[in-house]
């Protein structure tokens, strides 16, 4: 718990861009800028330039509402360095990014008390990602939201979904 703030902190072991104002041994301490703020980012990425709010934040990635919500509470947790593969993140921005969900899931759950959720990630064209940047779907989802929700994630290939017909 940030002691001023009183925000929950991160710890982590990765170098920030930011202005470094106390450096020790065991640690060091950044002067904080807000992610939306960092002005080296590229202004080509939808998620690099970022104007949403940002709901959640840890040194290596945040969360933001879906704009073009699924459902009520679609959220999007992106990696801040931009990447377009999941596969081709660091072992410490794949954990960054599960942190975050596992929080923001229990956000969603306090606001809106869905009744599941849908966790996803597009990688390459051909499994639908449109933006090139890492970013998980967080997808609540509400009985009698579809007529037949079996298959869940499967239901991305239309025939695919029901595969209790074949059983």
């Amino acid at each position: 718990m940030h002691y001023v703030h009183k925000k929950p902190t991160f710890q982590t072991n990765v170098k920030l861009p930011y202005k470094s104002i106390y450096q020790s041994d065991s640690c060091e301490i950044y002067e904080y800028q807000h992610f939306n703020l960092v002005s080296d980012k590229s202004k080509d990425c939808v998620f690099c330039a970022q104007a949403n709010e940002i709901i959640l934040e840890s040194a290596l990635a945040y969360a933001v509402w879906d704009r073009f919500p699924v459902s009520k509470g679609h959220a999007l947790i992106i990696t801040k360095s931009h990447k377009a593969s999941y596969f081709d993140l660091s072992l410490e921005e794949q954990i960054s990014l599960t942190i975050i969900t596992n929080k923001l899931k229990k956000l969603i759950d306090e606001l809106y008390s869905p009744d599941g959720y849908n966790v996803g990630v597009n990688v390459n064209e051909a499994a639908g990602q449109t933006i090139n940047h890492v970013h998980i779907h967080l997808i609540p989802r509400y009985k009698g939201d579809v007529l037949n929700p079996i298959g869940g994630v499967r239901n991305i290939i239309a025939e695919k979904g029901d595969y209790t017909k074949s059983l």
